[in-house]
């Protein structure tokens, strides 16, 4: 994985990332006409794993902005579901940082992120993710791959090998290439933890 920004600092990490979080214009769309289109597509996307995230009963979701993702967990049934980010958007997401998370060891059944290239340390994003992870927990993870970034991605995912290296600490079940319409998302990978 390519790195595209250097910092003096982390707070200078977490600042830059909170230009994009924090700008009022997106607030509007992602909470306007956005809205109900990107939970449907969660929904559609989280659809094709139910058999896998189903006896789910809490979950997580990283980097959820204003929280279609965690409205779309809601409406499958996994009511105890929460999501953070930088910046906050009550009720469905919560102040948190993906590369420090608030919560003990084998907090969430499941948990779901497609903002790892907006990780500066990916490796200790999924260490966090797999220690909140219980036993046998799920996590879907969405990429970017061969699709033009955004100004405020962090790493360049150069090879899908790049995640099963990254993971290697959960069992990969699956991996396929999605199509997310308005979410640029165009590839998934589903892992265990043992």
């Amino acid at each position: 994985m390519q790195q595209t920004h250097k910092y003096n600092n982390y707070e200078d990490y977490i600042n830059f990332q909170l230009k994009k979080t924090s700008d009022k214009f997106k607030h509007r769309k992602w909470l306007g006409k956005e809205w109900r289109l990107k939970i449907n597509i969660f929904k559609k996307l989280f659809n094709s794993n139910l058999e896998l995230i189903q006896k789910s009963k809490k979950a997580i979701c990283f980097g959820s902005r204003t929280g279609q993702e965690v409205v779309a967990l809601k409406e499958l049934g996994i009511e105890d579901t929460i999501g953070i980010d930088l910046h906050e958007f009550k009720p469905y997401t919560i102040l948190g940082d993906i590369h420090n998370l608030d919560y003990i060891k084998d907090t969430f059944d499941f948990a779901f992120s497609n903002i790892l290239d907006h990780s500066i340390n990916p490796e200790k994003f999924i260490s966090e993710v797999y220690r909140v992870l219980k036993k046998n927990g799920i996590f879907i993870l969405h990429i970017q791959f061969g699709v033009d970034q955004d100004e405020y991605t962090e790493v360049i995912i150069e090879n899908i090998d790049n995640i099963k290296t990254l993971c290697k600490s959960f069992k990969l079940l699956k991996t396929n290439e999605i199509n997310s319409g308005i979410i640029a998302m165009n590839y998934e990978f589903v892992f265990q933890k043992l």
